[in-house]
């Protein structure tokens, strides 16, 4: 039993020792590599793609045991190769090499970093290094030499000679790798350097051209073509590796700028389709997508930087959605009729072809060099034909209009398409209406989608406008002969409404019937839209959008016309005046005056109510109109709140401005004798506030009134002077200092009056009167005035120096727009020499509302007429305002005329004369009354003067007398004989003597 028990344990051992060696043969076999067939490599083959002939392994570690094949003595040999990286298991390429030859052999091996080769589609191969290592069985580690394009390792074979290789592989993929001898492989490059460089060739100069072009024919299509050119050729210069040569960049980053290069290329072509096709022109849904398309494939060149491989993956994939939906567009517009389709066909196809074999070749069905270098030729020939199809239709319509002389119905739709307008026709048999593209473009609708039947077209007309364009077309078909001329809405595709005039005319058939509408259409939505801005700023302010004094009035009178029929309605009125405006206006200048202005209107609106009224009647001047029981109630403490509000301090330029006003308080008592005296009531109670001193408040009074009736009695009998011309236009010469001759005459208003006998009647109205009347007064001096003026250019002829007449029209009425219109329409009826009207406008009146003067002095300026500053110096002058205003001259007042010649006057009249010939303006000194004053404004160059020292005021018959002395002084000073001097004129420019 013994020996028994002992036998058994050391059978027991030996088995488990034939285990353990089992185990360890399994796990060496778990590493090691079969023994190779050796490729054999001849002198004359000029490449063997090494892929399919050697094996390849994956997951084995960090490290391979290879038995290395066989040599010519028949023994084979084993060896063990560790990852250049540990921790990687790399995948390895192992094959064999045998020189059969009785020469050395020298051979390159390769592994291009990008083939587009089956490169794949979905998170596809793109550049990176192949092999990071090769490992001989014997000799010298083969010489890894320097590419940007491929791996390249130099290998040497003996005679004779057997080596087995080991590649270790840089990443998770198995590349191409070849055996080249080198004077191939470099002929081989230098064949795709040739080759790349033509197409870079062509891509550059149609890209450069489809540029250039673009500045003789301002089309977009252009530049849509050039862009798809130019990320073409950037596409190309990343794939031949010509960047990296010229801005010595890492092959590494090749990845990200194949990446991007790729998304723009896709990008290129969504913006040339959209641009060429005018697909944003198409309904609003479609116009969108269109443009969420074109910016998701704009990101995808920002995603290159971040993840090259998922950039690419969208880019590819949507050029296979380019290809499909523009094929799509395409075939659909080019059913419909669309030139641009049609013409884009050829092209198109040619890209979907060039799609499908990009397509099999990144699957990898379609392989070889031929085919790579295909698809290059075929991507820059799509570029090309494009360009051909771009510039053949951008230059086909003009090439047939501007190819001759032009026949009349070329000539005719040469001035069609000048003057904006398009056809437009109704055929009444078909009950269809057509109109040319030109309005489906500027609706940004679909080609077509107006020329419908009558009711489809109705569809796109505003509702207010439908029914009276319906009954105008009834109209016009019942009767022969009609012409149609209507104004109406359509609908923009964004919703808006544009403004379009249709003036068309039948055409009867034999019959006389009427079977056919022809006319033209015309946009007219910017006319529209200034002519409602001319209405809105005749009733309103332009600077704070308030309503103005006329409108004001004319709620005022509905209001109290509400109020006689309803006691519950109590109208009231506050008038408000800024105390000492003006000066804080020069202070500060035109602009910050703005802004104040603007903060006071804001600070009023907020104490109305949902039917009370804010409006700026003047300058300087606000009423707030209130309209029911409860405001008349507590006026007082309301008109006390709007007080404090005004005295609120304003920030402005770093510092604190505080604004108080006079206020006037009036409320409707039905005693006033028009409806319109409510606001007169409330102004005089104001002037009466303002003369007890600034930041008061006054309650009108009945008393009030007499001082008005008598002013109103003086307007009465001024309104009855006027209709039985009654009033005089007297004349006071102006003289021309240097020549001391006469230049022209100013006009004054004069009226006989029953009791005070010869006056002013511009004086004589008050700050109330009536603004109608005082419009009567200024144009009957400029109808006068001008009239005269003419018959004055006849009497006295001067071709360089004409007499000319100086008008005051210093009232606050002047900057109404109908004062303005009616100046004009004086100057156009009566016909005068240019620059014999001018227009003398007080400081005062353009610090009342300088940002309407502005306007109004530039629509006068441009009427003919020359602009006199008046009473300069005496108001609240700023110089920061006088150069934005068109004067031709600047009066000074004759309060600083008198005494100028010494002491500190003297140096005042300099320093205006100074300024007035640095802004090119020429100065009138007027209330001239003693000889060394006129000598003295000679000497420091003051150009006009006026006064009694030159003549008092005289009528128009004293003016004609006094003309014809001139005229026959004149002649007898001019020179006789054939050699005459040429006479001295009157130099328009300061700076330069007459």
């Amino acid at each position: 039993m013994a020996a028994w028990g002992k036998g058994r344990g050391t059978r027991t051992r030996a088995w488990l020792g034939l285990v353990g060696i089992v185990a360890a043969c399994l796990v060496s076999l778990a590493g090691r590599a079969e023994a190779l067939t050796p490729i054999p490599v001849g002198a004359d083959q000029e490449r063997i793609e090494i892929t399919t002939l050697g094996e390849a392994y994956e997951g084995r570690g960090d490290s391979l045991q290879v038995e290395t094949a066989a040599g010519s003595d028949g023994v084979s040999g084993r060896m063990t190769v560790r990852a250049s990286v540990p921790g990687t298991s790399p995948n390895w390429m192992v094959f064999a090499l045998t020189n059969k030859t009785d020469k050395s052999l020298e051979r390159l091996l390769t592994a291009d970093r990008y083939t587009i080769v089956g490169s794949g589609t979905v998170w596809p191969d793109l550049d990176a290094r192949r092999i990071e290592s090769v490992t001989p069985s014997v000799g010298f580690v083969p010489e890894r030499i320097k590419s940007d394009k491929a791996d390249v390792f130099r290998i040497t074979l003996e005679p004779g000679q057997t080596i087995t290789y080991v590649a270790e592989l840089a990443g998770d993929r198995y590349a191409r790798m070849y055996l080249w001898q080198p004077i191939d492989y470099e002929i081989k490059s230098r064949d795709r350097q040739l080759f790349n460089g033509a197409m870079l060739g062509l891509t550059g100069l149609l890209a450069i051209f489809l540029t250039s072009i673009f500045a003789a024919n301002h089309k977009l299509i252009f530049p849509a073509a050039a862009l798809v050119a130019w990320t073409v050729l950037n596409y190309l210069c990343v794939d031949f590796g010509f960047f990296h040569k010229l801005f010595n960049l890492r092959p590494e980053d090749n990845a990200v700028y194949r990446a991007a290069g790729e998304a723009a290329m896709a990008s290129s072509f969504v913006i040339f389709l959209s641009t060429f096709l005018r697909l944003g022109l198409w309904h609003g849904i479609v116009r969108m997508m269109i443009g969420v398309w074109i910016v998701a494939q704009l990101t995808l060149i920002a995603v290159a930087v971040i993840d090259p491989r998922l950039a690419a993956t969208f880019a590819r994939l949507s050029f296979l959605a380019i290809g499909s939906v523009g094929g799509l567009f395409i075939v659909f517009l080019a059913f419909k009729g669309q030139d641009r389709a049609l013409s884009l066909v050829p092209t198109w196809l040619l890209f979907l072809v060039w799609v499908f074999a990009t397509g099999m070749t990144l699957t990898g069905r379609m392989s070889g060099d031929v085919v790579v270098a295909s698809l290059v030729a075929g991507l820059v020939l799509v570029v090309i034909l494009m360009g051909f199809t771009v510039t053949q239709f951008a230059f086909r319509s003009a090439d047939a209009v501007y190819s001759g002389a032009p026949n009349e119905l070329q000539s005719r739709s040469l001035a069609l398409a000048a003057s904006g307008s398009t056809i437009w026709e109704w055929n009444i048999r078909r009950d269809e209406i057509k109109v040319g593209s030109e309005v489906e473009m500027a609706l940004s609708l679909m080609p077509g989608e107006l020329s419908s039947k009558v009711e489809d077209f109705l569809k796109h007309v505003h509702p207010t406008d439908k029914e009276r364009f319906r009954v105008t077309l009834m109209s016009a078909q019942e009767r022969s002969g009609i012409r149609i001329k209507s104004d109406f809405r359509l609908r923009h595709s964004d919703n808006s409404w544009r403004w379009f005039e249709l003036e068309a005319a039948s055409v009867p058939n034999a019959d006389g019937r009427t079977l056919r509408c022809v006319g033209l259409m015309r946009d007219v939505s910017d006319s529209k839209r200034a002519h409602e801005r001319l209405l809105h700023d005749a009733v309103h302010c332009r600077l704070t959008g308030l309503p103005n004094r006329e409108l004001f009035i004319d709620r005022l009178k509905n209001v109290v016309v509400r109020a006689k029929s309803d006691n519950t309605v109590k109208p009231a009125v506050i008038f408000i005046d800024l105390d000492k405006f003006k000066s804080v206006n020069a202070s500060f200048g035109l602009v910050r005056g703005d802004s104040l202005l603007l903060t006071v209107a804001r600070r009023l609106q907020r104490h109305l109510g949902p039917q009370d009224t804010v409006a700026r009647v003047g300058g300087d001047q606000f009423a707030m109109l209130f309209t029911g029981e409860r405001e008349a109630r507590n006026l007082p403490a309301l008109a006390e709140r709007v007080r404090r509000s005004l005295r609120a301090p304003i920030p402005l330029a770093n510092q604190e401005v505080i604004l108080t006003g006079s206020m006037g308080v009036a409320v409707w008592e039905g005693t006033q004798a028009a409806d319109s005296d409510l606001l007169k009531d409330a102004e005089l109670a104001m002037y009466r506030a303002k003369q007890s001193g600034s930041d008061r408040i006054e309650v009108f009074d009945p008393s009030m009134r007499r001082d008005r009736e008598a002013d109103e009695q003086i307007e009465a009998d001024l309104a009855r002077a006027i209709e039985k011309n009654h009033l005089k236009v007297l004349y006071q010469p102006i003289v021309y200092l240097p020549t001391k001759e006469l230049a022209g005459f100013e006009a004054q208003l004069r009226w006989e009056h029953p009791n005070l006998g010869l006056i002013n009647p511009l004086a004589q109205l008050g700050e109330t009167a009536d603004t109608e009347l005082l419009i009567k007064l200024c144009s009957y001096l400029l109808v006068k005035a001008a009239k005269d003026v003419a018959r004055w250019a006849l009497e006295l002829p001067r071709s360089e120096r004409p007499i000319f007449v100086s008008v005051n029209v210093s009232g606050r009425q002047f900057f109404r727009p109908e004062s303005v219109q009616e100046v004009r329409h004086v100057l156009g009826r009566n016909i005068a020499p240019q620059g014999t009207m001018r227009l003398e406008i007080s400081e005062s009146l353009l610090m009342d509302n300088p940002e309407q003067a502005v306007e109004v002095l530039k629509v006068l300026s441009g009427s003919g007429v020359e602009l006199t500053l008046d009473d300069f110096g005496t108001g609240f002058s700023s110089l920061a305002y006088l150069h934005r205003f068109p004067f031709d001259t600047i009066k000074i007042n004759g309060g600083l005329v008198r005494g100028c010649g010494t002491g500190s006057g003297a140096a005042i009249m300099r320093s205006m004369v100074a300024l007035a010939h640095e802004l090119s303006m020429t100065i009138t000194a007027e209330g001239v009354e003693r000889a060394d004053e006129a000598v003295f404004l000679r000497s420091i160059g003051c150009e006009y003067a006026q006064g009694y020292h030159f003549g008092e005021p005289i009528p128009e018959r004293a003016v004609s007398q006094l003309l014809k002395m001139v005229r026959r002084s004149e002649r007898k000073l001019q020179p006789r004989g054939f050699f005459r001097p040429k006479p001295k004129s009157i130099s328009k420019d300061p700076k330069k003597p007459a």
